[in-house]
């Protein structure tokens, strides 16, 4: 029994030093093995670029979310934005994708080429054959699109086209409100020149 404990701390007093050179040895490989930096590799962007930056600062990949008063969750991502140097709430956005959320568990998906977003007005607007998609199954597409982070609004207008569960659709504008008549419920609305051609099919 002895011998066994005589081996046990032998082998406790070599792991004591085995293991501690281990470790530094490990620690210098990093250092040894790391990839080195080049101070004088060119930058990723060319003077010109960094000019721009300079005079117009702006936001890559920013995202916006919100809860509205009747418990929407609105969310805003966008490629880019430049914020407005004389009104830092408002900015100026490309590459939008926007997405709301209603109590009801709908869901409405935007996409613009570029827009603007105001924090300060909760507000914001899409222009560019802004694409709406709604999960009740309507696909549409608009010269502008505006909506409200505070209220769940949403509004197309400029001529409203693209495709109902029923056929293809047409109208001068389209709006999302809450239901006046059923509380917690929502509608989708076409006014002005509605054109829905009724397929059998769908």
């Amino acid at each position: 029994m002895a011998q066994a404990d005589n081996a046990y701390s032998r082998l406790i007093r070599w792991l004591k030093i085995v293991l501690p050179l281990v470790a530094l040895a490990l620690m210098s490989s990093i250092f040894l093995f790391s990839n080195k930096i080049d101070p004088t590799e060119a930058l990723p962007y060319s003077r010109a670029e960094l000019d721009d930056r300079a005079r117009e600062p702006r936001l890559t990949q920013p995202k916006y979310s919100g809860m509205t008063s009747d418990g929407a969750l609105v969310t805003i991502d966008a490629a880019e934005a430049r914020p407005d140097l004389v009104d830092p709430g408002r900015g100026r956005a490309s590459g939008m994708v926007g997405t709301m959320l209603t109590p009801d568990g709908a869901v409405t998906k935007l996409t613009g080429d570029a827009g603007q977003v105001d924090t300060t007005k909760q507000i914001f607007a899409m222009q560019g054959d802004v694409t709406l998609t709604n999960s009740a199954g309507y696909q549409v597409a608009a010269p502008e699109v505006t909506g409200s982070t505070a209220e769940t609004l949403i509004d197309a207008t400029g001529g409203v086209k693209g495709q109902a569960p029923m056929g293809p659709l047409t109208s001068d504008t389209m709006h999302i409100r809450p239901d006046p008549n059923v509380p917690g419920q929502y509608v989708l609305v076409f006014n002005g020149r509605v054109r829905l051609v009724y397929d059998p099919k769908q």
